[in-house]
Parts: structure tokens; C-alpha cells; sequence
């Protein structure tokens, strides 16, 4: 048996995180304590989460991974919000885990949408983010822990990049779970994922329009380096001595 929090941190230190910005709170207190035992994550701790929001999304995107926030609940989930906007646009891989209060004491779990608090510096987080996010759940069942864990970071990561959220009740944090026992996230659930390589057509039909082009320029995006393909756009343009503009998020791509 493994307390839930400790599975969270041993499953991000497996998938190969390093660093989380956090700042800690009573409603994260499992987390925060397993991320401080963590021997193979660094947490940094910021004087307001608005900043360890930003932080993570300029990480993730100097390193061109996954960056991971933690927070408290209630206006620690809320000042978040502005970094949260800004992965979602700019396509940032972000995982964002929020501590809730325990789940009987939730406005999510009550179903009254008269209610607008009901535990100790609580709010319902999931539908102010959903928006901007490109998936989030409030981890309600501790035995469905590593199946949201795959899907949330494979969203972040797969497709378009974006930020994900996990909200998590602090007795949810606290359960015992049998890591033998849980089951995984199965990717034919998003009928058949994303597409990593353009098809034949696709390829068929630029070429064709660069032919016949009077004066073609490229216009590269964030999104040659969220595909890692830098050194594939040089090798390109220089091949057929093709002008290149970029917009501010493609700034450094060559």
C-alpha cells in the first residue's frame, strides 16, 4: 500500500519531472509533504501562484517539456488563472495539481448550485478552468489516481500541448491505494489519439501551393519547436531559398 500523494510524486518522478513551482497551503498538505521526501524533484517555492503559473510555462517552454504547478485550494487555485490563460494559448504543456477540501465538503461533489463555498477556503475550481484547459477532473475515486495521471499527461504533452488540471481533496491525498490494483489510461479511448506525421496528401498539397506561389515566404511558429523540428525548418528553407518571418512565439526557431 502507498499513501495517494506518494503515488503522485513517484509517478512524476518516473515520468521524468524534475522541478515543481508550488506554493504550499493546508488544503495540498499530502503533497507538499511528498514532493519535500521526493529525493529526485526539486520543488521551488514562489510568494504567489500567479508566479508559479508563469514559471512553469516559461520552464516549459525553455525546456520544451512538461511543467508542473502545485497549489492550495480556493484563491490558490484562483491566482493561477492568468498562467493557466496563457499555456492554454500559447500551447504549453503545464500540469497544474490543486489541493480541494475533503470531498464531502466540496460545492462540486454537494450538486447544489446555490452554494458558493462550502468547506474552509474552498472553491469550485473545475468549471472556472475547463475553458482554458485541455482536460480536468476532480480526483474524486483514489483507485482511478494513475488513470487520470496517463490521461492528463498525455493530453498536455500529445496534439496540440496545453495545460491540464487535477483537483484533489485532501482526504483523497491522505487514502492508502494498492498500486497493483489500479488501472491505466487505455489511448483508444480518444478514438485513435493525434495524428503525429502529416499525411501523404497534406505533404502532396504544400508542396503544390509552394510551386505555385509568385513569392512564398514562411511564416514559423511556436509550433516548429513543439514539433522539434528546428533543424528540419533550416534544412528546408535553405534547400529552396525560402524567406522566413516569425511571430513572436517563433522567435527562436532558427
Amino acid at each position: 500500500m502507498i499513501k495517494l500523494s506518494d503515488y503522485v510524486v513517484k509517478f512524476l518522478e518516473n515520468n521524468g519531472v524534475k522541478n515543481v513551482f508550488m506554493l504550499t497551503g493546508g488544503s495540498c498538505m499530502h503533497l507538499v509533504d511528498s514532493f519535500g521526501n521526493s529525493k529526485k524533484i526539486e520543488y521551488l517555492c514562489a510568494h504567489h501562484e500567479q508566479s508559479c503559473a508563469m514559471a512553469a510555462e516559461a520552464y516549459a517552454k525553455f525546456k520544451n517539456d512538461l511543467g508542473v504547478v502545485l497549489v492550495t485550494s480556493g484563491p490558490g487555485t484562483t491566482n493561477t488563472l492568468t498562467g493557466v490563460a496563457g499555456a492554454f494559448q500559447d500551447s504549453v504543456p503545464c500540469l497544474f495539481i490543486s489541493g480541494q477540501a475533503k470531498k464531502h465538503q466540496t460545492v462540486f461533489n454537494e450538486k447544489d448550485t446555490r452554494l458558493r463555498q462550502f468547506g474552509i477556503q474552498e472553491v469550485n475550481i473545475i468549471p472556472i478552468v475547463e475553458s482554458v484547459c485541455k482536460f480536468v477532473v476532480m480526483v474524486n475515486e483514489p483507485e482511478k489516481i494513475r488513470y487520470y495521471l496517463e490521461k492528463a499527461l498525455y493530453l498536455a504533452k500529445s496534439g496540440r500541448p496545453g495545460p491540464v488540471w487535477l483537483d484533489i481533496p485532501l482526504d483523497v491525498q491522505s487514502a492508502n491505494i494498492d498500486e497493483a490494483r489500479l488501472e491505466g489510461f487505455d489511448l483508444s479511448e480518444l478514438e485513435g489519439g493525434y495524428k503525429k506525421e502529416p499525411t501523404r496528401a497534406e505533404l502532396v498539397e504544400v508542396g503544390n501551393s509552394l510551386k505555385k506561389a509568385q513569392r512564398p515566404v514562411i511564416i514559423a511558429g511556436h509550433g516548429i519547436r513543439l514539433a522539434d523540428a528546428c533543424k528540419e525548418l533550416v534544412e528546408f528553407i535553405e534547400r529552396f531559398n525560402l524567406p522566413v518571418v516569425t511571430p513572436i512565439m517563433g522567435i527562436d526557431v532558427i
